[in-house]
């Protein structure tokens, strides 16, 4: 069986690409690639594969039980049709861990292992898109706010989640257990057109245009930080998703285009950040994106550079709150 594991990461446009394949999948089955869907199993539709890595990290999630992994896996190895390719596509699996105990690595390494053991064929294709790190923390830290009950600081944040911004070791760490790992850079994607480029990298013309295509949106600093002090509140966790949605329509409301004028750290912070992976980010290139030029990500823009936002003032808050109607 030919199979690919998109793996995310987070931020680098997944949704829109779940959301796609999830609306074409006779369209890119009559193209040579299946998007296996959970209904085959008598389990409710979802757009990405999320609740199957869940599952193998021993976490039930609606009505996808742990036990429905393997079964999924039976049934999508049973359903191959010779010469095509099985694409499944879910993020949680490039940052869950398997067991509470342990240090980190080994926990991950296990999570991958188990994984494997699950899917059960050889013919694997581990596919990821990456991001440059700095854009990828700002992305990946609104979300935490937005749909958690998160309220460290933007630095906190930054050394929580260290480990998530070193894609060469989390690549190696696939590599040492599946016979491919292949790297697309988020960047390059959303020149060309990030959903139409995935696919055409499978092999797959887009069937049909995909504008309308739902996307997971971010949240500008000044609504994250709004929700990020909410979250220190007794707001239960429903009340605070209702307040996510809330804050995703006010963005769209008020939208005007163009990057947040102000940023978390310091410019010469933020891009000593970025830098300190560029080591690991050549290796990563020349390891599962040779034929990428170096560097694998665009160079950090200090002209561009944005001020460090400085905080939301009491009246501040007020006042988003009269027009947000929460």
């Amino acid at each position: 069986m030919t199979l690919v594991v998109h793996i995310g990461t987070h931020k680098t446009g997944t949704t829109a690409i779940q959301r796609f394949a999830a609306a074409h999948r006779d369209e890119l089955r009559a193209q040579g690639l299946w998007y296996p869907s959970y209904v085959d199993i008598g389990i409710p539709e979802h757009y990405g594969h999320h609740h199957f890595a869940h599952a193998v990290a021993g976490e039930a999630r609606g009505q996808f039980a742990v036990e429905d992994a393997p079964r999924f896996m039976d049934f999508v190895r049973a359903g191959q049709a010779p010469g095509q390719t099985v694409l499944l596509s879910a993020e949680p699996i490039y940052r869950h861990r398997l067991g509470k105990t342990g240090d980190y690595w080994s926990r991950r390494r296990a999570y991958i292992r188990k994984l494997k053991e699950t899917i059960g064929t050889d013919d694997v294709t581990i596919l990821a898109v990456v991001r440059r790190q700095d854009d990828f923390a700002r992305s990946l830290y609104q979300e935490y706010i937005k749909v958690n009950k998160y309220v460290g600081d933007f630095r906190s944040f930054l050394a929580k989640s260290a480990r998530q911004f070193d894609y060469d070791q989390q690549l190696r760490a696939f590599a040492d257990e599946f016979q491919r790992v292949s790297v697309l850079v988020y960047e390059d994607l959303k020149q060309t057109g990030l959903v139409e480029t995935f696919f055409r990298n499978l092999g797959i013309n887009s069937p049909t245009p995909v504008e309308a295509v739902g996307a997971n949106p971010s949240l500008p600093i000044e609504l994250v930080e709004y929700k990020r002090l909410l979250n220190a509140t007794n707001l239960d966790p429903k009340q605070l998703k209702q307040v996510g949605k809330k804050l995703v329509r006010y963005a769209e409301r008020r939208s005007v285009g163009g990057p947040d004028p102000v940023d978390w750290l310091p410019a010469s912070e933020m891009a000593a950040f970025v830098g300190s992976y560029d080591e690991s980010n050549e290796r990563l290139r020349r390891a599962f994106a040779s034929d990428h030029p170096a560097p694998l990500f665009p160079p950090v823009d200090n002209g561009k550079a944005a001020c460090q936002y400085g905080g939301m003032t009491a009246e501040r808050f007020a006042e988003l709150t009269r027009k947000i109607s929460i």
